[in-house]
């Protein structure tokens, strides 16, 4: 009786075992009260002029295709095609420890826009004092991880995305990465995911079940 107890305790705690490996604070867009919490969609800083409006855009959906807390980044033809640089969310900058490897991995559809998704990994700005919250505004960008296409595709600047939903994923950094890539990773602080909706046509990208996770190296901070 004892080990049947200990076996259903066990498989009580996988789901949460599994929901702490997301690097990510609110990669499920279902944070109670403030469905976007961990993610900057708000860009009203000098230099973010281009994104004034973005966050007009962008919102996250109780429930679509049966799925709860479904970010919705909604673009139309000039903003996404046009002169516009589309409708994008960046997360919240995450502490890591150089050395490591990680995967990106979400689910999309989307009615009209393809994507732009990837990790940059970042270092604080000179003369910006480290602090624990620190704003994409405070750090620098060291690192671009490959872009996450979904279907067949495997390269071009932006990814298409179908009506139906699909999984992807990237890893990065490479196994062996050049000279070049390691003094940046070495140099790099922070990860951020970074979403855009842009190229296709006017209507919504829809995302869910981001996850940010280790998969080598030195555990992040």
């Amino acid at each position: 009786m004892k080990n049947i107890l200990v076996l259903l305790l066990t498989l009580l705690l996988l789901p949460a075992a599994r929901a702490s490996s997301n690097l990510l604070e609110n990669g499920s867009f279902e944070s109670h009260g403030d469905p976007l919490k961990g993610w900057k969609f708000k860009y009203d800083k000098e230099g973010e002029s281009w994104y004034f409006d973005n966050y007009k855009n962008v919102k996250v959906e109780p429930r679509i295709d049966g799925r709860s807390g479904v970010l919705a980044l909604f673009g139309d033809q000039n903003t996404v095609a046009g002169a516009g640089q589309g409708t994008k969310v960046d997360s919240f900058p995450v502490e890591v420890k150089p050395g490591g490897r990680y995967r990106l991995s979400l689910s999309a559809r989307s009615t009209g826009p393809g994507t732009r998704t990837l990790v940059e990994g970042y270092q604080w700005r000179p003369g910006v004092k480290p602090h624990p919250n620190p704003d994409i505004s405070e750090v620098r960008k060291c690192f671009k991880s490959e872009l996450v296409y979904f279907g067949g595709q495997k390269g071009g600047t932006f990814s298409s995305v179908s009506r139906a939903w699909q999984n992807a994923s990237v890893t990065f950094p490479s196994e062996k990465p050049s000279p070049l890539a390691v003094d940046k990773l070495s140099k790099m602080e922070f990860l951020v995911v970074h979403i855009v909706a842009i190229q296709g046509g006017e209507g919504t990208l829809y995302i869910d079940d981001v996850e940010l996770e280790q998969v080598e190296g030195p555990r992040a901070k």
